[in-house]
C-alpha cells in the first residue's frame, strides 16, 4: 500500500496542482455543472495560494493527488448567508476552497482522507470552526463534505467571471 499524507504545497507543485484543477474543471463540465467554467480557479489563483502559504496537497506514493486552499480567518464569501445561518458569529474560522482530486485518483475515497487530514491538521492548531461551499448539483463534493460531518447551513454567492452563482454553504464546529 502506498504512503498517503498531506503537506503544505510548494512552488514546484504548481504545474501538478494546475493539472488537478484543470481535470476537476473538466469533470465538473462533464457533470453539466457551470462551477469553475469561467476561468477560475487558474494558475494565478494557485500561485497566490502558494505565496500566502494557503495551499495544501494530498500526496499518494510521492505523487500530488489532491489540492485544497485553506484560509484561516474571515472570508468575504461567507460574510452573507441566505436561507439559513451560521452556527456562530465567530470570525476566526477555517475556509476550504478549490478542493480537487486528480482524475488518476478519483473514486478511491482519497478525498475523504484528504478532508480528514485537513481537519486534523487545523484542529491541532486550535481551529474548531470550518466552512466550505459547493455547487448545489455537485453531488460528489457534497458527499465528501457531509461524510466528514459538515452540515448545510444555507446559501452563499460567489463571483465567477461576470456571473454571481449560488453555492450551498456548510459548517463543521468541532
Amino acid at each position: 500500500m502506498p504512503a498517503v499524507y498531506m503537506r503544505q504545497a510548494q512552488a514546484d507543485d504548481l504545474l501538478d496542482i494546475k493539472a488537478i484543477i484543470d481535470s476537476g474543471r473538466e469533470y465538473l463540465k462533464q457533470q453539466g455543472l457551470n462551477q469553475w467554467q469561467m476561468g477560475y480557479p487558474n494558475q494565478d489563483t494557485i500561485a497566490t495560494d502558494l505565496d500566502l502559504r494557503q495551499g495544501y496537497v494530498l500526496v499518494v506514493d510521492h505523487q500530488v493527488a489532491g489540492y485544497a486552499a485553506v484560509i484561516v480567518g474571515e472570508d468575504p464569501v461567507y460574510g452573507v448567508i441566505e436561507a439559513g445561518q451560521w452556527l456562530n458569529d465567530d470570525k476566526s474560522y477555517v475556509a476550504l476552497h478549490r478542493f480537487a482530486m486528480s482524475n488518476q485518483f478519483r473514486g478511491q475515497k482519497l478525498a475523504q482522507r484528504f478532508m480528514t487530514a485537513i481537519l486534523s491538521h487545523f484542529y491541532e492548531q486550535n481551529q474548531r470552526d470550518f466552512r466550505i461551499d459547493t455547487h448545489p448539483e455537485n453531488l460528489a463534493m457534497q458527499a465528501v463534505i457531509t461524510g466528514n460531518g459538515f452540515q448545510k447551513r444555507g446559501n452563499v454567492h460567489i463571483h465567477e467571471g461576470e456571473d454571481r452563482n449560488v453555492r450551498w454553504a456548510y459548517q463543521l464546529v468541532l
